[in-house]
C-alpha cells in the first residue's frame, strides 16, 4: 500500500455518510441533497472539534483525484461491511497510529518502504520467522528482532523499540 492509498484508508475511517450533506454544502457534489433527520441528529450528537475536524476532512477529499474519491469510496463500503469486532480493532489501530510521534510514524514508513523492497520470498520467510518471534521471551524476542532488522534492513530502528506486528 502506498502513501497515497494508506491516506485514503484512514480517510476513510474519519468519513461518514453525513460529511457530503454539511461539510462543504456550497462546493460539496451533491449540495442539493437532503440529509435525512438521522443524519442531521447524528451531526448534531457531534462536538464542535468532531464537526470542524470532519469538514477539514471532507476539504481534502475533494482535492483528491475522481479515482482516489472512488478508492476512498470503496475503502468505505469495505470497512462498513466489517464485523463490528473487526472495525473496533481497526479504529484502535488507527487510534494508536494518530497518537505515535511524527517522527515515530516516519520510521514506520520507511520500514514498510525496505519492506516492499524485499522479495515475496524474503516477505514471506521475515513473516514467519517474526510470527515465531513473538513466543519468545521479551528480551529474547527483542534480540531476535534486532538480529532480524540487520539481517533484513541493514541496521537497526533506531530508538531501540522492538519490532511490533501492527496487529499487536
Amino acid at each position: 500500500m502506498n502513501l497515497v492509498r494508506l491516506l485514503i484508508f484512514l480517510m476513510s475511517l474519519l468519513l461518514t455518510v453525513t460529511v457530503g450533506a454539511f461539510a462543504a454544502p456550497d462546493s460539496s457534489p451533491g449540495a442539493d441533497a437532503v440529509p435525512d433527520d438521522s443524519a442531521i441528529q447524528q451531526w448534531r450528537q457531534l462536538s464542535p472539534e468532531q464537526q470542524q475536524t470532519l469538514r477539514e476532512r471532507y476539504q481534502q477529499y475533494l482535492q483528491l483525484s475522481p479515482d482516489q474519491q472512488q478508492q476512498l469510496q470503496q475503502n468505505l463500503q469495505r470497512f462498513k461491511a466489517l464485523e463490528p469486532e473487526r472495525q473496533q480493532r481497526i479504529q484502535e489501530r488507527f487510534r494508536k497510529w494518530q497518537a505515535l510521534a511524527p517522527e515515530r510514524r516516519e520510521q514506520l514508513r520507511q520500514t514498510y518502504r525496505r519492506f516492499n523492497q524485499l522479495s515475496p520470498e524474503e516477505q514471506q520467510q521475515l513473516r514467519m520467522e517474526l510470527e515465531q518471534v513473538q513466543n519468545l521471551p521479551e528480551t529474547e524476542r527483542i534480540k531476535r528482532q534486532q538480529q532480524l532488522r540487520r539481517d533484513y534492513f541493514g541496521g537497526s530502528r533506531g530508538m531501540g523499540q522492538p519490532m511490533r506486528r501492527m496487529g499487536h
